[in-house]
């Protein structure tokens, strides 16, 4: 796509939290051919550290590299500076010993952007001030797209890479869950967390933070139902018994003691 001037000065963009998108000023920039959107992929997981060619080569074709892989990579790598070089602009891949770097100063991703809300979050949650909380980590949450990296065909590194970004999205959810709880929002929490213990069954946090919603909505029955349904899924799928928050939680819902409720994160503490 031939850029504006306007466009030509804009930062690269780069999206991960979802398929992979380039944009610059508006432009979609993103390599349709798979094993350069795959090559660029490794490069940004991988960004402003040098990776080695023969690294680039096993992962793009993993267990069956051709005979020609390290000069198809070479080309592969000339159409990405193509792509990603504003009109007379330094190219952002870099040759380097033993292989290439893809610089990323200047430009913007929604990675870093999820990043930054996610630990000023956990900040201010930490801080107890839920209100900011909550809407940081909203917006952080807010830049998934769907699962990070759709589409792209998978390999070690790119595994490892989306494991470490899930498991990351899912703690932000956590928290962003137990903000929005501390201000009261239990109501309007219940139908996500239903939702959150379908597609997580073995996360136990959700679990817990269901049964804190329904309780506080004068559901007690509801509650420890969800209780039953926690603890049937660990045992078939585990084999284990739930932890001690899910058995505190359920003994003060069981009890309805003012002061075991307290101390399981049921009702909030006094004040």
């Amino acid at each position: 796509m031939a850029l504006s001037s306007v466009q030509a000065d804009q930062p690269l963009r780069y999206d991960l939290l979802g398929r992979l998108r380039v944009t610059r000023g508006g432009a979609d920039l993103t390599p349709e051919p798979p094993k350069l959107a795959k090559l660029l992929a490794l490069l940004l997981i991988k960004a402003d550290e040098p990776v080695a060619g023969e690294k680039l080569v096993a992962e793009l074709w993993e267990q069956d590299p051709p005979r020609c892989a390290v000069a198809s990579l070479r080309v592969y790598i000339s159409q990405l500076r193509k792509i990603l070089s504003a009109p007379q602009g330094m190219s952002p891949i870099v040759t380097t010993a033993p292989g290439y770097i893809l610089g990323t100063s200047g430009t913007v991703t929604d990675l870093h952007e999820f990043e930054m809300l996610y630990s000023r979050g956990r900040e201010r949650y930490g801080e107890a001030d839920f209100r900011h909380a909550s809407e940081l980590l909203r917006r952080a949450l807010s830049l998934w797209r769907g699962p990070v990296l759709e589409g792209i065909p998978g390999s070690l590194v790119i595994d490892s890479f989306t494991t470490v970004q899930d498991e990351k999205r899912l703690n932000c959810t956590e928290l962003w869950m137990a903000s929005a709880l501390a201000l009261g929002c239990h109501h309007q929490m219940i139908e996500e967390l239903r939702g959150l213990v379908l597609q997580h069954p073995l996360r136990e946090p959700f679990h817990h933070q269901l049964m804190v919603a329904l309780y506080r909505a004068n559901r007690q029955g509801d509650a420890l139902a969800a209780y039953r349904s926690a603890r049937r899924v660990l045992r078939e799928e585990l084999g284990v018994e739930p932890g001690p928050s899910l058995r505190l939680a359920h003994e003060a819902i069981l009890r309805a003691d003012p002061a075991r409720l307290e101390a399981a994160g049921v009702i909030p503490a006094l004040r």
